[in-house]
């Protein structure tokens, strides 16, 4: 409130003399002064409100649940795992803190794979020391590539401790180390592979090497040192015992040698996986899955050359594996004879199959018809399989990738696999569309069984009102007594196709047949 001299002028309507004035002046310069001293202490109370708040927040940090230990160490580890890449841990976790450091350090789940990168310093066998002693008793991975495109040994033409893989430290690493599950091998030649191997060779008098506790090895080789024959490939002879077997070579330069004198595998009575990659002789495929009796999978890896046709000789005795299950062909050329190993294996539990061929060039001349002669010969194989004593008698899965067939040669190979319940079609432009028009006319049942058919159509081959018309009609003729059984159909599809025009209609419509229907543009 103002002064109670001045108060009675606030009501009246007075004329103020001179004196009056200059005193309502005088007043309103101290208010002005007194207004600019609280609005100075105010700036200085903010600045103190916000230094407090500043210094509550420090105190608040200290006690954030991972100052107080609220998160157990085993849980941050776990966290630790899933953040950060497997091949440098430390170097994403350690150099936080103190306490991450030590929970990372004494977390063994994140020192089990160790990979070691090509570089002008020798193997750092140290690291792979330290890193397998942190994983405890958890299984290890050990990766070793030992050169690129880069980094090439020269031990070919040079001294064996010159070897980037065949040194003392890391032949004690392997002969005397932890007990390892996995280890992966890259080399420039497979002669780095032949001196490794040659001083690994396993001591009868030993009772427990690292070598041999190994249970998985993949082994890349970039190219073969000349010669290419003969005994300096004889790598393939001193395997541990393993259970899962990768291996991955160049092509072979020379398709006339006998695959007599081409390495083979030890017998491998614990070998339950296998895969291949390279143009292997065919008979030389054969050789080495009649010495692995229980191998349960089988991939077969073509990289895009075809195997050499030395198999298919009178005479030649079948190959029995009682425990496969899976067995998959991989990047084929197309115009191979890469599966005719088909009609030569008897696989009574084989349950899956895969054959997968690579995409013919958009300027390659066709053949006029595609199930001649390979198709024709593949037909054939695979009754050889179906056929005879421990035939394959329920193979559930079919998988076909950029299948260079017709849409009559699909139906024929589809008509002698009546137990399939998944079928996956991978297709090409070059492939025949006619196929579900003429699978509606055939005289029996399609793939009666047929649960889950799964395509990826996105080259726009086949007309989705064609695939309903397929399984509308198998739902119009089923009966008690063989139903239809397909409940699953995932399709890829290519929206700006014309044969995408009426999708939206034939999926409707498929659904309404209680077929559970996923369309991935």
């Amino acid at each position: 409130m103002i002064k109670e001299q001045f108060s009675n002028l606030l009501h009246g309507n007075y004329s103020l003399d001179p004196l009056e004035l200059a005193a309502i002046q005088r007043e309103i310069e101290a208010e002005t002064l007194a207004i600019d001293k609280v609005q100075s202490a105010i700036v200085d109370l903010q600045l103190q409100l916000e230094a407090h708040e500043a210094k509550r927040q420090d105190y608040k940090t200290l006690l954030s649940p991972l100052r107080r230990g609220v998160v157990p160490p085993e849980i941050l580890g776990e966290v630790f795992r899933y953040a950060i890449e497997p091949v440098c841990p430390v170097n994403r976790v350690g150099l936080v803190c103190k306490s991450w450091r030590a929970i990372a350090l004494t977390t063994p789940s994140l020192w089990q794979a160790v990979v070691m990168f090509p570089s002008d310093a020798p193997i750092n066998v140290n690291k792979l020391q330290t890193w397998t002693a942190r994983a405890a008793t958890l299984p290890k991975t050990v990766r070793i590539v030992g050169s690129n495109k880069r980094y090439r040994c020269l031990c070919r033409k040079s001294e064996v401790d010159n070897c980037r893989l065949a040194f003392p430290e890391l032949i004690r690493f392997f002969s005397d180390g932890p007990v390892l599950d996995q280890v992966s091998l890259q080399c420039h030649t497979h002669h780095c592979l032949v001196r490794l191997f040659g001083l690994l060779r396993s001591d009868k008098d030993t009772l427990s090497r690292s070598w041999d506790s190994i249970r998985h090895l993949a082994l890349q080789i970039d190219s073969w040192s000349t010669p290419t024959h003969g005994l300096v490939r004889q790598f393939l002879h001193n395997l541990p015992p393993v259970s899962s077997l990768f291996l991955d070579t160049p092509w072979l330069p020379d398709s006339d040698v006998p695959s007599e004198i081409l390495p083979a595998l030890p017998p491998l009575d614990c070998l339950t996986s296998l895969h291949i990659a390279g143009n292997w002789p065919n008979s030389w495929v054969l050789r080495n899955l009649r010495s692995c009796p229980n191998l349960e999978e089988v991939i077969l890896n073509s990289k895009q050359s075809e195997r050499v046709d030395d198999v298919w000789t009178e005479g030649r005795t079948l190959v029995s594996l009682p425990k496969i299950q899976v067995l998959r062909f991989q990047h084929m050329a197309t115009h191979g004879e890469d599966a005719r190993i088909l009609g030569w294996l008897r696989m009574p539990a084989l349950r899956i199959l895969e054959l997968s061929y690579e995409i013919p060039h958009p300027f390659t001349v066709q053949e006029e018809d595609p199930d001649t002669p390979g198709k024709v010969k593949l037909y054939r194989d695979m009754l050889r399989m179906l056929s005879g004593v421990d035939a394959v008698v329920d193979l559930q899965q079919l998988r076909l990738v950029h299948f260079p067939i017709t849409a009559k040669g699909l139906l024929r190979i589809f008509g002698v696999l009546p137990s399939l319940t998944f079928l996956e079609l991978v297709t090409h432009i070059g492939s025949d569309s006619k196929f579900f028009k003429l699978a509606r006319q055939v005289e029996n049942p399609l793939l009666p069984q047929l649960r889950y058919l799964k395509m990826h159509d996105y080259c726009g081959v086949f007309d989705p009102d064609d695939i309903y018309q397929f399984l509308r009609e198998r739902k119009a003729t089923a009966t008690e007594a063989s139903p239809d059984c397909t409940e699953r159909l995932d399709m890829g599809v290519n929206p700006y196709n014309r044969n995408s025009l009426h999708l939206d209609e034939s999926v409707r419509a498929m659904r309404g047949m209680g077929i559970l229907v996923n369309i991935v543009y």
